[in-house]
């Protein structure tokens, strides 16, 4: 446990809000952990049905959902229905045979709530279309904390927290630098990046109703989910290592794309919240409150990829028909946190040791080539990537056929958009966090054995 935060000494009950898909199975275990229980319940609420599943759910956490000890509760409901978010925020009073409310202890006399909720909630594709983010992003996230903050004082949380993700454009800063601190006034990365970004500043609205912060994820992977940058990347090193051919990439190896295990997000959304539960929260606001860029202000000329320009930078007016959206004038400010591991991954870094993970050899297009495709008319661009994404497919489809007994059907796929091959970097300055929550990595850089894991995991479940 951290030096910088202290865990209460009644365990808190945990309510997480979405993210079945990203990190929420990964937060339920680390609060749960049998060695290092954090929690004293945990209730994880989503739309997803897990008997059957509708969704990959890993066998590690059915296991702990199906327990006869469990205090991990699952719901099943649409999180935007706002006639049951009341029954959401309230805990049982009782789960399998243990008792829940009321809470011991001076502190909990007469609340009946949950200590922390954990907003896990959004859209993760860069494709999607704009009502879809509004709906799934935007909308049901702010909706919840509303309702949250709108809870009488024996219901309100104490702490609510957000996960977000780094759906920013960023230059990649030079080794030298740490990297862009919170403050950095990074413009939200199309559609998806605005309506995650604008998320933020409809919550930190909020601020004097809610105890409210946020976590920024690097590039995050580990054991339960195929999704995020990394994985995707292992599963086409896969598919090289079968076409016993060279991995190649775009652009240059020193491209920074620093990297975070999902047990280290967990970690460092405990530690905030405990942050949140301990500090005033106008010392709160004073030493970690930042404010964010407006969502929809009109992009610079200058693009990191021109290819893709029109589709990124275009804007529509859509956003000014949304009653909630927080005028530009406005300046809204959150605490918010960057979070990132001790190992400063770049784009060479990451494809080495996913080379090293298939025995496979890897190379990077030259500076020519490179320059020589990035001019190349969009259609023909378009044209590169469906092509290799055919062959990634085409090819993953026969490893599938081939596995012994035969994989019907995965949700695991090489497939990558046309986002996919952006000259994208992912450099944040990860200070603060280890400055004022204590936060250090368990997982301080991305290892072999741990990329091995993860596919081990998928082997194990059928799915790769």
């Amino acid at each position: 446990m951290s030096d910088k935060v202290k865990a209460p000494q009644v365990p808190p009950v945990v309510l997480i809000l979405g993210g079945t898909t990203t990190i929420a199975r990964t937060l339920a275990r680390y609060l749960l952990d049998p060695t290092a229980p954090k929690a004293s319940f945990v209730r994880l609420a989503d739309r997803f049905s897990v008997s059957p599943p509708s969704t990959y759910i890993d066998k590690s956490f059915l296991e702990l959902l199906n327990s006869d000890k469990s205090k991990l509760e699952y719901i099943q409901v649409n999180l935007l229905n706002t006639s049951k978010h009341t029954d959401i925020f309230t805990p049982p009073k009782e789960f399998k045979n243990n008792t829940i409310l009321p809470r011991t202890g001076e502190e909990h006399k007469d609340f009946q709530g949950f200590d922390i909720v954990f907003d896990l909630t959004g859209e993760l594709g860069f494709d999607r279309p704009e009502i879809i983010q509004i709906s799934n992003t935007y909308q049901t996230a702010l909706q919840l904390a509303t309702s949250a903050s709108n809870l009488p004082l024996n219901l309100k949380p104490k702490s609510y927290i957000r996960l977000t993700f780094p759906f920013y454009e960023q230059k990649s800063l030079p080794s030298s630098s740490p990297g862009h601190t919170e403050s950095a006034q990074l413009t939200p990365d199309g559609i998806r990046g605005r309506y995650w970004n604008e998320t933020l500043r409809g919550i930190g609205k909020l601020n004097e109703k809610l105890n409210f912060g946020c976590i920024r994820s690097a590039a995050w992977y580990g054991g339960d989910s195929y999704q995020g940058e990394i994985v995707p990347r292992l599963v086409v090193g896969h598919v090289y290592q079968y076409l016993k051919e060279e991995m190649k990439f775009l652009y240059n190896s020193d491209l920074r794309v620093n990297t975070v295990h999902s047990v280290d997000v967990a970690q460092s959304l405990w530690l905030l919240s405990l942050y949140l539960i301990s500090t005033p929260r106008s010392k709160v606001m004073e030493e970690s409150a930042v404010p964010l860029p407006f969502s929809f202000a009109s992009p610079s000329e200058k693009s990191t990829f021109s290819i893709t320009k029109s589709k990124r930078t275009s804007i529509s007016d859509t956003w000014k028909t949304i009653p909630t959206v927080i005028p530009e004038s406005e300046i809204i400010s959150i605490p918010l946190f960057n979070v990132v591991d001790e190992n400063d991954s770049t784009q060479g870094s990451l494809a080495k040791i996913i080379a090293e993970t298939w025995s496979i050899k890897f190379g990077f297009l030259n500076s020519a080539m490179a320059t020589l495709v990035s001019q190349f008319a969009k259609a023909d661009f378009t044209e590169m990537i469906e092509d290799v994404n055919e062959m990634h497919v085409e090819a993953w489809s026969k490893m599938l056929a081939l596995s012994n007994p035969p994989i019907e059907s995965s949700p695991i796929t090489p497939f990558l958009d046309e986002h996919a091959f952006r000259k994208m970097s992912i450099c944040f300055d990860g200070s603060k966090a280890k400055r004022i929550l204590g936060f250090k990595p368990i997982h301080p850089k991305v290892e072999v054995d741990v990329l091995k894991g993860i596919v081990k995991e998928f082997q194990d479940n059928r799915l790769w």
